[in-house]
């Protein structure tokens, strides 16, 4: 595998903005039956939302009025309204109206009734107009976890440049799959037993390590691009530090699942098809960039004038970046 093109594929993705990395917190909106036909929905905007921009959002039945006008709080994140329907167990269609547009946040939408166990329905950025009831089918909870885990994958910069640096780091077709095969099972692991309550770190912490992570890869590249006889543990057993690594995105990829929930009649199908979604995300990405990377290939001469200023420039940006994250996190764990 040429290391030329792939370092101007990670340079290209280390330019992206960093203070998305990792942020795929959805528009979280809960409902909640307080009454046999008494609704409440309340609603809380990530912070990254640039203000003005700000979702409207509402409930429509046929059957059912807002009683009470809404409240939103001075920043326009946080906001609520009480609903009033002529009939018991209704279902609903939820709206989300950006004015100018989503910039590309998920929405998760938790209906919690009198009669029945919570439903949760996670949908990408396309969806304005969501449907929720009293009750959720099996087929639509497999959807919702298996796209929630593609989602997360595919936005979380920081776990993309860590996978990324992995390819680096394994050279080969035959080295690849096995690094990446590592990672896979071990980020499983940890995904399970913390989304389940069995292992619990502190977010912050977590992240910081992941952040870690990344910026000690971008030095083993370094190093390596350095001195071509460079001979470290990690150059010599990627799938042991992809491994090692992999439990820790784990817990990073839980507290995600954490924040979405698990249905209580469907939490271990929940969690697995999460981790599904997660590789499918995972997979598309690899087959993305190798894609990239044979369609490249026709561009050779112009990469190879280029080739010292592409991979310098590649590897000084991810490590950058990964030290940004690393000390931007850092002040987080501070008392």
């Amino acid at each position: 595998m040429k290391s030329n093109v792939l370092f101007l594929i990670l340079w290209m993705l280390s330019l992206l903005p960093t203070v998305m990395a990792d942020e795929a917190r959805p528009v979280y909106i809960e409902i909640t039956q307080t009454s046999s036909l008494d609704y409440l929905l309340k609603w809380k905007i990530p912070p990254v939302m640039v203000s003005g921009k700000e979702p409207i959002i509402s409930l429509e039945h046929a059957g059912c009025k807002m009683i009470d006008g809404s409240f939103q709080s001075r920043q326009l994140l946080l906001g609520r309204q009480l609903y009033q329907c002529t009939q018991p167990d209704v279902s609903f269609k939820v709206h989300i109206d950006y004015p100018d547009g989503n910039p590309a946040l998920t929405s998760l939408v938790v209906f919690t009734s009198l009669t029945s166990q919570p439903q949760q329905v996670f949908s990408g950025p396309e969806l304005r107009v969501i449907s929720i009831g009293p009750k959720a089918p099996p087929a639509s909870v497999v959807r919702q976890y298996i796209q929630a885990g593609v989602v997360h994958i595919l936005v979380g910069m920081d776990h993309l440049l860590f996978v990324l640096c992995l390819m680096v780091i394994a050279v080969n077709v035959k080295r690849l799959v096995l690094t990446v095969t590592g990672f896979t099972i071990a980020h499983s692991i940890t995904l399970s037993l913390a989304t389940l309550n069995i292992v619990e770190v502190r977010t912050e912490l977590v992240e910081t390590l992941i952040a870690l992570s990344i910026l000690l890869l971008a030095v083993e590249i370094i190093n390596q691009r350095r001195s071509p006889s460079h001979d470290s543990f990690t150059w010599r057993h990627p799938v042991s530090v992809s491994s090692g690594f992999g439990l820790l995105h784990g817990l990073g990829f839980a507290v995600v699942l954490q924040d979405l929930g698990l249905p209580e009649t469907m939490k271990i199908q929940a969690l697995l098809f999460f981790n599904v979604g997660v590789e499918i995300g995972q997979l598309l990405f690899i087959v993305a960039i190798l894609g990239m990377y044979y369609g490249t290939t026709q561009l050779s001469p112009y990469i190879a004038a280029q080739r010292q200023r592409l991979i310098d420039l590649g590897i000084y940006s991810i490590g950058c970046c990964s030290a940004f994250w690393l000390l931007s996190r850092s002040v987080l764990l501070l008392p």
